[in-house]
């Protein structure tokens, strides 16, 4: 899988993530909050609801109280079945006043042996008197109260109070409520949800009345767990969840049950939860379209880079990215395209290297036929001065023949410090052979030393330096003086004259470069062949001489470099 879309699908994946787990957190705050707010707002109506009940019932009450204190229903019950026409215009007063209460049905006086008296409204009622025969022996025993009863479940409601004449005759008066006009009175004025179900049960279990005339199949399950002390809960019922309330009227000792399918308490819940859905899947498409658009820019350049890199690999080294990117990415290109320049440049020096060293070589292969023949030619003038008696002039020339010889022998750039001596001997008896008595010299090297590998030709650049410009310029006799010896595992090399000697300002331009080109390049073979730690210290003072010591290890063993 390409790096682009390794980017692309990890931070796809981390917004998918992030959205999603924020949408269902957002969505459960929200519906958690929601629905607790709209469970207070169904409890606050039941008390809303009880409340009105309340009110209600004590104006039906003064109501009751009114009429069963008449002298007309006194008068009616003294007399029994033989009512007046008199008692007759005050009853159907007392019917009519009734009636101006629009949940008001009927009015019917009962006499102590449950007959009926009289009726505002002709009706059936006198004839099915038994059908709350309990709750008229109910209501005697309980004479200081008004006792409500169900004639027939959904029919009509029934409000019982005692009554009494002047000759102690005892009654009752019964008011019949229309059940819708009463639900209507004391539920459906006040705001409910939609699809909730709201009644009004008494305490036998029975409905007074509700906002829905079809009876659910789960209000015994409800009243139960009411019953069984619950006031406010959450249940299922045929695999939908349902959230009930309940509050209890401690006058009329009703129960004001409410349920609502958990769907129904805010189904605005379902808009949020497709408009969270919808965010999500927004979310995700834009986060997609982003990580792939961001994953691209940051690697293409990169893939170009590659590219780049592999065309090198297989030799290409003309190759440039060309970007006008200032960040990381910026300068990785930059670097590469310097790397490549580099690469370039250093391949030149490398080829002009291998091609002046092959110059070099072949130049020295045509230059070892004329050492060679110089050679020859020394030591055929050496016989011929022999001959003639010339043995100074025979000695120089010898000592030059082994000073080329020397030279040319060999591809060794290490030798025995032995050999050495014996070239920078050779050398001094040519040099005293010019000067004369002006210059003498003492060579002092330790046995233990004499196998030591030093590089070839090490000591003649100092040695001419000290002739040169320390005994040469003087006019008294010069003397140069080396000594060897081996010192904690170094070679120490000392070259001392007693010429005119040199500045600070000299010896640190020798150590510069600056001048004294022969002894900076013995500094420099010295530390290019046994690193940093070794090379030259030189020690001098204006005309008293110079003492110039070589380090290096030493080393026994025969070394090729």
């Amino acid at each position: 899988m390409s790096l682009w879309k390794k980017i692309s699908v990890v931070v796809v994946s981390i917004i998918i993530i992030i959205t999603i787990s924020m949408g269902i957190a957002s969505y459960g705050i929200v519906q958690k909050l929601i629905i607790k707010n709209k469970k207070e707002d169904m409890e606050n109506m039941l008390n809303l609801i009880d409340i009105n009940i309340t009110e209600q019932i004590g104006t039906l009450n003064n109501l009751v109280d009114f009429i069963a204190d008449s002298e007309s229903l006194s008068n009616a019950l003294s007399r029994d079945a033989n009512i007046d026409k008199r008692n007759m215009e005050d009853l159907e007063y007392l019917g009519e006043l009734v009636s101006t209460f629009e949940a008001v049905n009927n009015l019917y006086i009962i006499n102590d042996s449950n007959e009926l008296l009289y009726q505002y409204k002709e009706d059936s009622f006198g004839s099915n008197i038994d059908e709350i025969a309990a709750y008229i022996e109910r209501a005697r025993n309980e004479p200081n109260r008004s006792i409500w009863a169900n004639r027939k479940e959904g029919d009509s409601i029934i409000l019982l109070t005692n009554i009494s004449s002047a000759d102690s005759a005892s009654g009752m008066l019964a008011i019949a409520f229309d059940p819708e006009t009463f639900a209507k009175l004391l539920i459906n004025n006040l705001s409910t949800f939609r699809h909730q179900y709201t009644l009004i049960v008494d305490k036998e279990g029975n409905t007074i009345c509700s906002n829905n005339s079809i009876k659910m199949d789960y209000l015994k399950a409800v009243q139960e767990r009411y019953d069984a002390g619950e006031r406010s809960f959450q249940f299922q019922w045929a695999g939908i969840s349902y959230f009930a309330c309940g509050q209890y009227n401690g006058i009329t000792g009703w129960k004001i049950l409410s349920v609502i399918a958990a769907d129904d308490i805010f189904p605005q819940l379902r808009i949020l939860k497709r408009s969270i859905y919808f965010i999500v899947i927004a979310a995700v498409v834009m986060g997609f379209l982003i990580s792939v658009s961001l994953a691209w820019t940051v690697t293409k350049p990169m893939q170009r880079l590659s590219d780049a890199m592999k065309e090198t690999r297989a030799g290409n080294f003309d190759i440039r990215i060309h970007t006008r990117r200032k960040d990381e990415i910026g300068t990785l290109i930059d670097s590469y395209n310097y790397m490549i320049d580099e690469i370039n440049r250093l391949v030149n020096v490398v080829y002009e290297e291998k091609m002046a060293q092959k110059t070099a070589e072949i130049g020295a292969l045509q230059a070892q036929i004329n050492p060679h023949f110089l050679y020859n030619t020394l030591d055929t003038i050496n016989w011929m001065l022999l001959d003639r008696g010339e043995e100074d002039i025979s000695d120089i020339i010898i000592n030059l023949g082994e000073l080329m010889k020397y030279s040319i022998a060999g591809n060794n750039a290490l030798v025995s410090l032995e050999e050495e001596i014996k070239y920078i001997h050779n050398y001094l008896k040519i040099q005293k052979c010019r000067m004369e008595d002006k210059l003498k010299y003492t060579i002092s090297i330790s046995e233990e030393c004499r196998e030591c590998k030093c590089p070839k030709l090490i000591l003649q650049p100092i040695v001419e330096n000290a002739i040169k410009h320390g005994i040469e310029p003087m006019t008294r006799t010069g003397e140069i003086a080396i000594h060897a010896i081996v010192e904690n595992e170094d070679l120490r090399i000392s070259l001392a004259d007693n010429g005119r000697g040199m500045t600070e300002e000299e010896i640190k331009g020798i150590y510069l470069g600056e001048s004294g080109i022969g002894l900076n390049n013995v500094i420099k073979r010295i530390k290019l062949i046994y690193g940093q730690k070794y090379g030259l210290t030189i020690i001098s003072e204006k005309n008293e001489g110079t003492n110039v010591e070589i380090t290096i290890p030493a080393v026994f063993e025969v070394q090729k470099i």
